[in-house]
């Protein structure tokens, strides 16, 4: 009996001052509270992380380092307070919560914004990603993650696959994610037809010759048909009260904008004004128009004409009716655009490829992606602007997805086999 009334109970340890052992969720928020005042004290002393501190071969270094440190703290200092909390469950919770303290500023705070007040840049909070703060957050999510996945492989379980395989995985994610950043090269190549293009810009604007090259074949830009829409006359701002009814214009189609009953009488998709009317073409330049007919519901006026949103090679026109309300044309959403371009790769032969939107081209590491292009123009746009993105440490990152997945999937085909036959009953996964 007095060897049970010197066991520390629950009770006592709510109870015990602050920093003994073992360390809760008191000692956890007061860390977490330094760690945010420490990187916002490194913040406004020094401004951002260094641009390429982690680059190619240190961050790989640093991971090897911290992972081995890691594995030293769990094998050796389990008497530190401090190691034996990180792989508790008030060290998770805490952890947690402070890099999504950090992600709610990313949500609320617009990122990258150069107009930001001078001390939301000064903290960090317009560009969390590249932060102090966030980088201390990371490294306590990745210690805690990393003695909580320590304590389940050493020593090595079958039963605990699942859990490793799970844990393991968004480790390797993460810490990934992080030490990759800054490999990661994005650049963007303006293409135009008929040149060949072998260079990018950086978002500084800092010119690189690519191990590649491009030349662009043409440039393809679907629309979805234009709608119809009420507008004031002098502003051409759109009327709130037609927002609900726009509706798609096409031939011998009707609709109700307002007080108006609106009837499309021919649509062409593309087209060149000749005179007073427009007549179907497929020269450069060529836009929408429609002859349409508005009938007032209450009065019954009735008004007949053209309306079009123009192009780069002939101007809008609207159908007045009444003295500050106009029959309007909105200009065309992109419904899908795409490149064909000749693809030239050292000691490659050329060939030809298509780059779409959601539907990049792969080559020797490099990602195309169709970014843009010139919107002066739209569909009859000759630049186009493709975006090549290299991240070395991608493979690394899916490795870590990918045993995620297959953690879930050892955890579901588990949970199967522990129901009992015949009656239905489970047993309790120790995992």
């Amino acid at each position: 009996m007095s060897g049970m009334a010197n066991q520390p109970t629950s009770e006592n340890l709510r109870r015990k001052p602050i920093w003994i052992p073992p360390w809760g969720y008191a000692e956890g928020w007061m860390i977490v509270s330094g760690l945010l005042m420490v990187g916002f004290a490194l913040q406004l002393a020094g401004g951002g992380l260094p641009s390429g501190v982690l680059a190619w071969p240190v961050n790989l270094y640093t991971a090897l380092i911290f992972s081995a440190l890691l594995t030293i703290a769990h094998l050796f200092g389990r008497s530190v307070p401090l190691f034996a909390w990180l792989g508790r469950v008030p060290a998770t919770i805490c952890s947690i919560a402070l890099i999504t303290f950090l992600v709610l500023i990313m949500g609320l705070v617009l990122q990258d914004d150069e107009a930001a007040a001078p001390w939301v840049r000064r903290l960090g909070l317009s560009s969390m990603t590249s932060s102090w703060p966030f980088l201390l957050g990371l490294i306590l999510f990745l210690s805690t993650l990393g003695m909580a996945t320590l304590k389940r492989m050493i020593p090595f379980r079958w039963r605990n696959t699942g859990f490793l395989l799970n844990h393991l995985g968004l480790y390797i994610v993460v810490l990934g994610g992080l030490m990759g950043s800054a490999d990661v090269e994005r650049r963007l190549m303006e293409l135009r037809e008929g040149e060949l293009v072998w260079h990018a810009t950086d978002r500084a604007g800092h010119v690189y010759e690519m191990p590649l090259a491009l030349e662009l074949i043409r440039f393809e830009r679907k629309e979805h048909h234009p709608k119809a829409a009420l507008v004031e006359t002098g502003s051409h701002r759109l009327l709130s009260e037609s927002k609900a009814d726009l509706f798609e214009i096409d031939s011998d189609i009707r609709g109700h904008l307002g007080d108006w009953e609106i009837e499309v009488h021919r649509f062409l998709p593309l087209s060149m004004p000749v005179g007073d009317r427009y007549e179907p073409v497929l020269d450069v330049g060529a836009g929408p128009s429609a002859r349409v007919t508005a009938v007032h519901t209450g009065t019954g006026e009735k008004r007949e004409g053209w309306i079009t949103c123009g192009s780069f090679a002939f101007p809008h026109r609207l159908l007045e009716l009444e003295e500050d309300t106009a029959l309007a044309m909105t200009v065309p959403r992109p419904r899908a655009y795409r490149s064909q371009a000749v693809l030239y790769t050292p000691g490659g032969t050329p060939e030809t490829i298509l780059i779409e939107v959601n539907k990049p081209y792969r080559v020797n590491g490099w990602t195309l992606y169709q970014h843009s292009y010139d919107d002066r123009f739209g569909r009859w746009s000759r630049t186009s602007i493709i975006e090549a993105i290299r991240d070395p440490w991608l493979p690394v990152v899916y490795t870590g997805i990918f045993m995620m997945l297959g953690g879930a999937v050892y955890l579901m085909f588990r949970g199967r086999k522990l129901i009992i036959p015949n009656t239905g009953e489970t047993t309790r996964a120790s995992v």
